[in-house]
């Protein structure tokens, strides 16, 4: 369906290329169809609630993120030109918060389906403000506005290869008393589609082929994969305010002889063509989640992603036609910070007064630096005064403060490299004449695993000390001698918004 909606007008525009490629409804014969307009309204009057998708981190981490605002828009000057999309954009959302609760099956890579259960819906981040939807964020510490679930048995997490997020298909009670799902297999070795099809594709079109792909076959009997052309798509339909050429791709449906396609369009700046930004060029299928045999023909439960945004929504095979209904186009970020929300920075500054191994530690703190020390991918929490002598160093995990230890210009900060899947930080100084003291924190998963404890007097260990308890001088050495290489971290502070 074509999509150009003010909502995502106002946050993408900035990402044009990135998350720009619309489809468009065209004629074709029965063999060879694209999108119709009216299938996002048809669809959403259905009375079967339609498949939903959730972003999944872990278990603790599964959510149905927003794309839009909760408060039903109202029609404006302002708004009048685009009003009808906005709307239809919130419909279709409002539709799966006012079914939340049926939603009981979450579709896995392998086929199986698990029991799910709804928690709740969130819209607030911790610190009480409202949050906006639209946007996939890389860490599960960044909360997304949007309605939350949890796998019944724990046992069914999906298993993963890679540590970052993924789009689970969730189906509604109903859907499925009236779907038959079918097997989808993937193509591993990225086959080209049949030549016949191919040929027919650019007759069809006046243009030539510059690849194919093959991405999946369906109940044995259906291909689904992508055709990418070469050059300017020259009939293009016209859109209002683009002055632009186009590229076009197609994603395709094979069935026996007959050829469903929707068009996918890109730009072509007169040597290259691009659907989405580091796309290199080349235009790859959506990937299918899920495919349903309804009352009414195929459904393709689909997700395409690109490095900077992720595309969910549905086809339809209705009537000869492939219908494309896009839910949401996501931006997808990555590198984030983790945010430190202010009652947390409150809790650190609590800790940092109420810790009595310095003398000196009534400092206002008032700048932040995330540094992950343990490298678990999750940042540990430093702040500092504004003379950059006085300062701590917190552990921060799902919302969780730990002190792990106190600057104070008498005592700095020595940063090691990581070793065996730990970490290390070294807070030392002078104790008086000769006499060197340290504290070393050996880190792991976000926590003080380790304390040692050293004074030194010229040199030569004199006391030492394991988590309170004393130590041989010869284990506190070899300890010691173990530690892998300092390094220096690259220091750049970020001043707390105390509003």
């Amino acid at each position: 369906m074509k999509r150009f909606l003010f909502f995502h007008f106002f946050i993408f525009t900035f990402f044009l290329v990135a998350c720009g490629h619309k489809t468009k409804a065209v004629e074709n014969e029965t063999d060879s169809t694209a999108v119709n307009d009216s299938t996002a309204v048809a669809e959403q009057k259905e009375a079967v609630p339609a498949p939903m998708f959730l972003y999944y981190f872990s278990p603790e981490h599964m959510q149905m993120v927003y794309w839009t605002g909760t408060e039903e828009p109202k029609k404006d000057k302002d708004n009048a030109e685009y009003y009808n999309n906005i709307h239809e954009e919130w419909a279709l959302q409002n539709g799966f918060r006012t079914h939340a609760g049926g939603y009981t099956k979450m579709l896995l890579n392998d086929g199986k389906l698990v029991d799910i259960i709804y928690k709740d819906e969130l819209l607030k981040n911790p610190d009480g403000e409202e949050m906006y939807g639209g946007e996939l964020h890389c860490r599960p510490s960044i909360p997304s506005p949007g309605l939350r679930y949890a796998l019944v048995n724990p046992k069914d997490a999906p298993k993963r290869e890679y540590n970052f997020a993924e789009m689970f298909l969730v189906l509604h009670q109903d859907y499925m008393k009236t779907r038959k799902m079918l097997k989808v297999v993937g193509i591993d070795d990225g086959k080209p589609l049949p030549q016949a099809v191919v040929k027919k594709m650019e007759e069809k079109y006046g243009m030539k082929a510059e690849r194919s792909v093959g991405r999946c076959k369906i109940d044995g009997r259906y291909t689904f994969g992508a055709i990418q052309f070469k050059g300017e798509y020259k009939n293009a339909p016209k859109e209002k305010g683009v002055d632009y050429k186009r590229a076009l791709a197609l994603e395709v449906l094979i069935d026996g002889d007959n050829v469903y396609v929707s068009e996918i369009l890109g730009y072509y700046d007169g040597g290259f063509c691009t659907w989405n930004a580091d796309d290199g060029g080349e235009y790859f299928p959506s990937a299918l989640l899920g495919v349903f045999e309804g009352p009414d023909g195929l459904e393709l439960c689909f997700e395409h992603g690109a490095p900077e945004s992720r595309t969910v929504g549905v086809m339809y095979l209705r009537d000869g036609k492939l219908n494309r209904q896009e839910y949401a186009v996501y931006h997808a970020l990555i590198d984030e910070q983790t945010p430190v929300w202010k009652k947390d920075i409150a809790r650190m500054r609590e800790l940092y007064k109420e810790d009595d191994s310095s003398d000196d530690n009534d400092y206002e703190l008032t700048k932040k630096r995330l540094i992950d020390l343990d490298g678990d991918g999750n940042d540990e929490v430093w702040l500092r005064a504004q003379d950059n002598k006085h300062g701590a160093f917190f552990t921060y995990k799902d919302g969780k403060v730990e002190l792990i230890g106190v600057e104070d210009g008498r005592m700095s900060p020595t940063f090691y490299q990581l070793k065996d899947g730990k970490g290390y930080l070294i807070i030392s100084g002078a104790a008086g004449g000769p006499s060197w003291f340290s504290s070393i924190y050996e880190m792991k998963n976000s926590h003080v695993v380790h304390e040692l404890t050293v004074l030194e007097v010229y040199g030569e260990i004199e006391e030492c000390a394991m988590d309170g308890k004393d130590i041989s001088k010869e284990k506190c050495k070899a300890y010691m001698t173990a530690l892998p290489a300092t390094m220096e971290p690259y220091l750049y502070w970020n001043d707390i918004e105390e509003k």
